[in-house]
Formats: C-alpha cells, structure tokens, sequence
C-alpha cells in the first residue's frame, strides 16, 4: 500500500507590516483574546486572527459596498481644491 507522502514543512507567505505604536498597543492588549490555556498569544498570531476575521466580513459585503474607511477605487472622480471634479488618471 503506497500513501502520498506530504512535504515536511509547508510553505507560507511572509508579510510584515509597520504600525504606530497606539495600534501596537491595542494589537498587544488582543492577546488574552488570542492566547489558549497551553500557549500566549503572540503578536503575530493576535494580527493573523485580526487579518483572517477582517477577510471574511468583507468578502461578505455586498457587491459596490464599501467600508468607510476605505480608500476610493481607482478612476474615482476626485474634486480639486475649489470642488471641481478631477478625474483620476
């Protein structure tokens, strides 16, 4: 009997990112919320969970709705500094 043979380590993706240290505070303080009986919760992981939660609410958004926070998509009309309207190019 042959079983395929699974790779010993798994490739993964390497992002890294730069925060203000407000944000850092609150990502450290989301640690107890992260962290298991066993294991503390590192701040990788608290990002990790926050990134993975934030994908699937916004894959749920309805088609053409967007956060408020969001920037503006691209070839949005954008108004000048008199409030006309000047197109994105």
């Amino acid at each position: 009997m042959t079983e395929e043979r699974r790779p010993r380590t798994k490739h993964v993706n390497h992002v890294s990112v730069r925060l203000d240290a407000p944000t850092m505070l609150r990502v450290e303080a989301l640690a107890p919320v992260f962290s298991t009986e066993w294991r503390t919760a590192t701040r990788s992981d608290v990002l990790r969970g926050l990134i993975l939660d934030a994908l699937e609410r916004y894959e749920r958004l309805e088609d053409g709705a967007r956060p408020a926070h969001a920037t503006k998509p691209r070839g949005a009309a954008k108004k000048g500094k008199r409030g006309a309207k000047v197109k994105r190019g």
